[in-house]
Protein backbone atom coordinates (compact mmCIF):
# COMPACT_ATOMS: atom_id res chain seq x y z
CA UNK A 1 0.00 0.00 0.00
CA UNK A 2 0.71 3.37 -0.25
CA UNK A 3 2.24 5.52 2.16
CA UNK A 4 0.98 8.87 3.04
CA UNK A 5 3.69 10.70 1.50
CA UNK A 6 3.26 8.95 -1.86
CA UNK A 7 -0.30 9.43 -1.25
CA UNK A 8 0.02 13.09 -1.43
CA UNK A 9 2.99 13.41 -3.77
CA UNK A 10 0.44 11.11 -6.27
CA UNK A 11 -2.50 13.04 -5.54
CA UNK A 12 -0.68 16.77 -6.24
CA UNK A 13 0.43 15.70 -9.41
CA UNK A 14 -2.13 13.63 -11.04
CA UNK A 15 -4.76 16.16 -9.54
CA UNK A 16 -7.02 12.98 -8.41
CA UNK A 17 -7.73 10.80 -5.26
CA UNK A 18 -5.34 7.90 -4.47
CA UNK A 19 -7.13 4.82 -3.48
CA UNK A 20 -5.27 2.09 -2.35
CA UNK A 21 -5.91 -1.84 -3.04
CA UNK A 22 -3.97 -5.05 -1.60
CA UNK A 23 -3.83 -8.42 -3.62
CA UNK A 24 -1.44 -10.95 -4.65
CA UNK A 25 -0.21 -12.63 -7.54
CA UNK A 26 -1.89 -16.00 -6.85
CA UNK A 27 -4.53 -14.78 -4.09
CA UNK A 28 -5.81 -12.19 -6.48
CA UNK A 29 -7.70 -8.90 -4.83
CA UNK A 30 -7.90 -9.34 -1.11
CA UNK A 31 -9.26 -5.65 -0.12
CA UNK A 32 -10.26 -2.32 -1.51
CA UNK A 33 -10.47 1.03 -0.25
CA UNK A 34 -13.39 2.74 0.02
CA UNK A 35 -14.36 6.38 -0.17
CA UNK A 36 -14.46 6.77 3.64
CA UNK A 37 -10.66 4.80 3.72
CA UNK A 38 -11.83 1.47 4.86
CA UNK A 39 -9.66 -1.25 3.48
CA UNK A 40 -12.62 -3.65 2.98
CA UNK A 41 -11.95 -7.32 2.37
CA UNK A 42 -13.58 -8.98 -1.08
CA UNK A 43 -15.25 -11.19 1.36
CA UNK A 44 -17.71 -12.73 -1.24
CA UNK A 45 -15.22 -14.79 -2.67
CA UNK A 46 -11.87 -15.03 -0.16
CA UNK A 47 -11.62 -16.06 3.56
CA UNK A 48 -8.85 -14.24 5.20
CA UNK A 49 -7.34 -15.44 8.45
CA UNK A 50 -4.95 -13.73 10.50
CA UNK A 51 -1.89 -16.42 11.95
CA UNK A 52 0.85 -16.45 13.86
CA UNK A 53 4.33 -18.91 12.33
CA UNK A 54 2.55 -22.06 13.22
CA UNK A 55 -0.75 -21.05 11.64
CA UNK A 56 -3.23 -20.66 14.78
CA UNK A 57 -5.88 -17.34 14.35
CA UNK A 58 -3.87 -14.45 16.52
CA UNK A 59 -6.44 -12.81 19.12
CA UNK A 60 -8.26 -10.09 18.07
CA UNK A 61 -6.46 -6.48 17.24
CA UNK A 62 -2.64 -8.02 17.35
CA UNK A 63 -1.08 -8.62 14.17
CA UNK A 64 -0.42 -12.10 12.31
CA UNK A 65 0.40 -13.12 9.13
CA UNK A 66 -2.67 -13.17 5.82
CA UNK A 67 -3.78 -16.42 5.42
CA UNK A 68 -6.29 -16.75 1.80
CA UNK A 69 -9.00 -19.61 1.47
CA UNK A 70 -10.20 -18.59 -2.76
CA UNK A 71 -13.50 -20.00 -2.93
CA UNK A 72 -13.82 -19.36 -6.84
CA UNK A 73 -11.01 -20.96 -7.95
CA UNK A 74 -11.27 -23.77 -10.54
CA UNK A 75 -8.36 -24.66 -11.82
CA UNK A 76 -6.73 -25.88 -8.30
CA UNK A 77 -7.62 -25.75 -4.12
CA UNK A 78 -6.39 -22.69 -2.68
CA UNK A 79 -6.72 -23.53 0.96
CA UNK A 80 -5.14 -21.50 3.86
CA UNK A 81 -2.50 -19.53 1.49
CA UNK A 82 0.29 -17.96 3.41
CA UNK A 83 0.73 -14.56 1.72
CA UNK A 84 4.30 -13.71 4.20
CA UNK A 85 2.16 -10.00 4.44
CA UNK A 86 1.68 -9.34 7.88
CA UNK A 87 -1.52 -7.44 9.14
CA UNK A 88 -4.07 -6.34 11.61
CA UNK A 89 -8.03 -6.91 11.37
CA UNK A 90 -10.46 -3.82 12.02
CA UNK A 91 -13.60 -4.09 14.20
CA UNK A 92 -14.69 -1.06 13.29
CA UNK A 93 -17.94 -0.36 11.07
CA UNK A 94 -16.88 1.75 8.14
CA UNK A 95 -18.72 5.12 7.48
CA UNK A 96 -19.59 4.23 3.85
CA UNK A 97 -22.02 2.10 5.20
CA UNK A 98 -20.40 -1.49 3.51
CA UNK A 99 -20.88 -4.55 5.90
CA UNK A 100 -17.52 -6.32 4.61
CA UNK A 101 -14.51 -6.69 7.24
CA UNK A 102 -11.80 -4.39 6.99
CA UNK A 103 -8.20 -4.90 7.38
CA UNK A 104 -6.66 -1.68 10.14
CA UNK A 105 -3.00 -1.87 8.87
CA UNK A 106 -1.31 -3.75 6.76
CA UNK A 107 2.50 -3.49 8.22
CA UNK A 108 4.36 -5.40 5.30
CA UNK A 109 5.99 -8.69 4.72
CA UNK A 110 7.50 -10.60 7.18
CA UNK A 111 10.95 -10.18 6.36
CA UNK A 112 10.29 -6.42 6.63
CA UNK A 113 10.77 -6.74 9.85
CA UNK A 114 14.05 -6.36 11.48
CA UNK A 115 15.37 -7.83 14.92
CA UNK A 116 17.74 -5.74 17.45
CA UNK A 117 20.68 -7.31 18.89
CA UNK A 118 19.03 -8.12 21.70
CA UNK A 119 16.17 -10.16 20.10
CA UNK A 120 13.37 -7.21 20.01
CA UNK A 121 11.74 -7.61 16.81
CA UNK A 122 10.49 -4.36 15.26
CA UNK A 123 9.56 -3.19 11.63
CA UNK A 124 11.36 -2.21 9.54
CA UNK A 125 9.92 1.35 9.73
CA UNK A 126 12.47 1.84 12.42
CA UNK A 127 15.44 2.65 10.10
CA UNK A 128 13.42 3.60 7.09
CA UNK A 129 12.66 6.54 8.86
CA UNK A 130 16.83 7.12 9.27
CA UNK A 131 17.22 7.40 5.04
CA UNK A 132 13.78 8.69 3.64
CA UNK A 133 13.78 12.53 3.96
CA UNK A 134 18.18 12.36 4.13
CA UNK A 135 19.31 15.50 1.56
CA UNK A 136 20.71 13.80 -1.25
CA UNK A 137 19.44 10.03 -0.85
CA UNK A 138 17.67 9.18 -3.84
CA UNK A 139 17.19 5.65 -2.87
CA UNK A 140 17.72 2.86 -0.36
CA UNK A 141 17.54 -0.48 0.95
CA UNK A 142 18.71 -1.92 4.06
CA UNK A 143 19.71 -5.55 4.12
CA UNK A 144 20.00 -7.07 7.68
CA UNK A 145 22.88 -9.94 6.72
CA UNK A 146 22.93 -11.11 10.24
CA UNK A 147 22.07 -10.63 13.76
CA UNK A 148 25.43 -8.38 14.31
CA UNK A 149 25.66 -7.44 10.52
CA UNK A 150 23.39 -4.71 8.78
CA UNK A 151 24.09 -3.10 4.93
CA UNK A 152 22.87 0.12 4.01
CA UNK A 153 22.98 0.45 0.49
CA UNK A 154 22.04 4.32 -0.63
CA UNK A 155 22.02 5.55 -4.24
CA UNK A 156 22.82 9.62 -3.61
CA UNK A 157 23.02 12.68 -5.92
CA UNK A 158 26.41 13.00 -5.66
CA UNK A 159 29.29 11.56 -3.36
CA UNK A 160 28.53 10.22 -0.52
CA UNK A 161 28.92 12.56 2.64
CA UNK A 162 30.95 11.33 5.79
CA UNK A 163 28.58 13.08 8.14
CA UNK A 164 25.78 11.51 5.89
CA UNK A 165 27.20 8.11 6.64
CA UNK A 166 27.69 8.55 10.34
CA UNK A 167 24.51 9.84 10.78
CA UNK A 168 23.27 6.41 9.27
CA UNK A 169 25.58 4.36 11.42
CA UNK A 170 25.04 5.63 14.42
CA UNK A 171 20.86 5.82 14.09
CA UNK A 172 20.86 2.64 13.04
CA UNK A 173 22.93 1.19 16.08
CA UNK A 174 20.87 3.33 18.46
CA UNK A 175 17.96 0.79 17.04
CA UNK A 176 20.00 -2.37 16.76
CA UNK A 177 22.28 -2.25 19.22
CA UNK A 178 25.58 -0.46 19.79
CA UNK A 179 27.52 -3.64 19.32
CA UNK A 180 26.01 -4.36 15.60
CA UNK A 181 28.45 -4.04 12.41
CA UNK A 182 26.58 -1.24 10.24
CA UNK A 183 28.13 -0.77 7.09
CA UNK A 184 26.89 1.82 4.35
CA UNK A 185 27.96 1.12 1.13
CA UNK A 186 26.95 3.82 -1.93
CA UNK A 187 25.94 2.28 -4.96
CA UNK A 188 24.67 3.34 -8.68
CA UNK A 189 21.13 2.05 -8.74
CA UNK A 190 19.36 -0.51 -6.64
CA UNK A 191 17.63 -3.24 -8.54
CA UNK A 192 13.89 -4.22 -7.89
CA UNK A 193 12.87 -7.43 -6.83
CA UNK A 194 12.79 -10.45 -9.39
CA UNK A 195 8.86 -9.86 -9.11
CA UNK A 196 9.09 -5.90 -9.85
CA UNK A 197 8.40 -4.66 -6.75
CA UNK A 198 10.72 -2.60 -4.43
CA UNK A 199 12.02 -3.37 -1.15
CA UNK A 200 13.42 -0.87 1.41
CA UNK A 201 13.93 -3.86 4.08
CA UNK A 202 14.99 -7.21 3.21
CA UNK A 203 15.98 -8.98 6.49
CA UNK A 204 17.59 -12.98 6.64
CA UNK A 205 16.91 -12.70 10.29
CA UNK A 206 13.40 -11.80 11.42
CA UNK A 207 11.49 -14.60 9.93
CA UNK A 208 13.76 -17.47 12.04
CA UNK A 209 13.36 -15.59 14.73
CA UNK A 210 9.47 -14.87 14.91
CA UNK A 211 9.30 -18.50 14.43
CA UNK A 212 11.83 -18.82 18.07
CA UNK A 213 9.95 -16.50 19.66
CA UNK A 214 6.63 -18.35 18.97
CA UNK A 215 8.00 -21.60 19.96
CA UNK A 216 9.31 -19.85 23.60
Amino acid sequence: PVNDDQRAAIERVFGCKVANGYGGRDAGFIAHECPAGGMHLTAEDIVVELVDPQGRPVPAGQAGEIVVTHLATRDFPFIRYRTGDVAVMDDRRCACGRGLPMLKEIQGRTTDFVVAADGTVMHGLALIYILRDLPGVRAFRIEQESLLRTRILVVTDGALREETALHIVTSAQARLGRGVEVIVERVDCIAPERSGKFRYVVSHVAGDRSREVAHA
